[in-house]
């Protein structure tokens, strides 16, 4: 009953409420290829199921993945999103339901001996027209205790992306999240190669703390400040993400430090040229891009350009006024404060963002791009993927 949900069987129906004039949605053999009704213009059908497990609920579904997702890379795409707040991802799986017409299915995880609910985990199908459909699910987690993250674990580690999303979260719980992770991450049995975490704008000190965590060489970790003013912002991100990491040919993994390194806080090593020159590919290829560079921060001279020309020249200049808007904030602001991760200006067709690099305080990347055209979320994760060339 267990592959009903992941689309390898023809589910069991277990028909919800509706109206009497609703019609109903049949399964075909295979449960990701629904005849959906054609009257309503809302036509997401609701399917439930009722799944009894004897021992550990993340064990069944573990064992479940290990026949049917040993092989991301042969395993359809499938994407979990995590929200302990349970603010974001039910709204974010109703909306692709109702937008694509697909159904909204719901696994019910009971404990045999008391038919507790352990856990409801949602999916939906998001088809695309050049791809195969992506699977997006949900787990809402009923449990307590240790079984209470290893379902959660038991799920994303079977995807080829983990959306965390933190939202009205006090700092000791986002902390404890994020090293919950983290421990999941370093278990054997975890597979997903990317680990996006979605924060509130305004939480640069919590990203910076989330890319500095020792996440394996296989996991690529990133973390995005987007405003969540809606479930479809919220799925653009998540969206935007996905997007950024299936154009990279394999995950970026951070660099171990190597024997007699020195620690953090001391100026690096200069840049390499192969490093450089990757960054510059990755980037260049994001849509309303018209140049891209890294820069001195303390002078706002250009080290490196992809651009040439009148585009070299507005980038140039660009530069050395964010370093100077950089500066002039620092000097500003109390001693303690920290300094400016980002700066975006816009000049009327055309933007210009600064963003420092975490690994030392005085280079950082700057784009110029095209306000009508550009995808500044886009943008973002893909300055993320250079950071790790350059760190």
């Amino acid at each position: 009953m267990l592959r009903t949900l992941f689309g390898e069987l023809a589910p069991r129906l277990m028909p919800g409420t509706r109206s009497p004039d609703e019609p109903v949605a049949y399964a075909s053999a295979d449960a990701d290829a629904v005849a959906t009704p054609q009257v309503r213009a809302r036509p997401r059908v609701e399917r439930g199921v009722d799944v009894v497990v004897d021992a550990s609920a993340a064990v069944a579904i573990r064992t479940h993945f290990a026949t049917t997702r040993a092989d991301l890379g042969a395993a359809g795409a499938m994407i979990t999103l995590l929200d302990p707040s349970h603010l974001w991802a039910p709204q974010v799986l109703a909306a692709l339901s109702t937008a694509a017409g697909q159904p909204l299915e719901r696994l019910n995880l009971r404990e045999r001996g008391t038919l507790r609910t352990l856990a409801v985990i949602e999916r939906t199908t998001v088809p695309r027209h050049d791809a195969a459909p992506l699977k997006v699910y949900h787990p809402d987690v009923r449990a307590t205790g240790p079984d209470q993250e290893a379902i959660a674990s038991a799920l994303a580690e079977g995807s080829h992306l983990t959306a965390v999303i933190v939202g009205a979260m006090q700092p000791p719980a986002v902390l404890a999240l994020v090293q919950a992770i983290l421990d999941a991450t370093r278990q054997p049995e975890w597979r997903c190669p990317w680990l996006v975490f979605l924060l509130p704008p305004g939480a640069p000190a919590l990203r910076q703390r989330i890319l500095t965590q020792p996440w394996p060489a296989h996991v690529r970790a990133a973390a995005m400040c987007e405003p969540m003013a809606g479930a479809s912002a919220v799925w653009n991100t998540v969206l935007t993400a996905w997007e950024a990491a299936t154009a990279s040919p394999r995950p970026l993994v951070a660099r171990e430090p190597a024997p007699g390194a020195e620690p953090r806080g001391v100026e690096p090593a200069p840049l390499s040229p192969q490093g450089v020159q990757r960054a510059l590919q990755l980037v260049s290829r994001t849509d309303g891009l018209l140049a891209f560079g890294v820069v001195n921060l303390g002078c706002g001279d250009l080290l490196c350009t992809d651009a040439v020309g009148e585009a070299r020249d507005e980038l140039a200049r660009s530069a050395a006024a964010l370093c100077a808007a950089r500066q002039a904030h620092a000097a500003a602001s109390p001693p303690d404060s920290p300094t400016p991760d980002e700066l975006l200006i816009t000049m009327g067709p055309r933007q210009a963002l600064l963003r420092s690099l975490p690994a030392t305080s005085s280079t950082g990347f700057v784009a110029l791009v095209d306000r009508s055209q550009a995808n500044l979320a886009l943008l973002r994760f893909r300055l993320l993927e250079a950071e790790r060339y350059l760190a």
